[in-house]
């Protein structure tokens, strides 16, 4: 598995958001960040769940603190 772009990470938030909502905790969050991995061929087994999660929440938090 390549490394993630900045722009797929993206796209994986709006991902989540569609299906999750725009104001997930960062508990609802990381869980629906992983079931979506489950569905990425070399992702359900990536060593970087931790190091993407943390990545992602980041850009959802400041994509939320823009909305409000």
């Amino acid at each position: 598995m390549n490394h993630l772009t900045e722009n797929e990470l993206r796209e994986l938030i709006e991902i989540v958001v569609h299906s999750h909502g725009s104001y997930l905790s960062e508990e609802a969050f990381n869980d629906a960040v992983l079931m979506i991995f489950e569905d990425i061929a070399g992702m359900e087994s990536c060593l970087l769940h931790h190091h993407y999660i943390g990545l992602l929440w980041d850009l959802y938090y400041d994509r939320l603190k823009q909305i409000e």
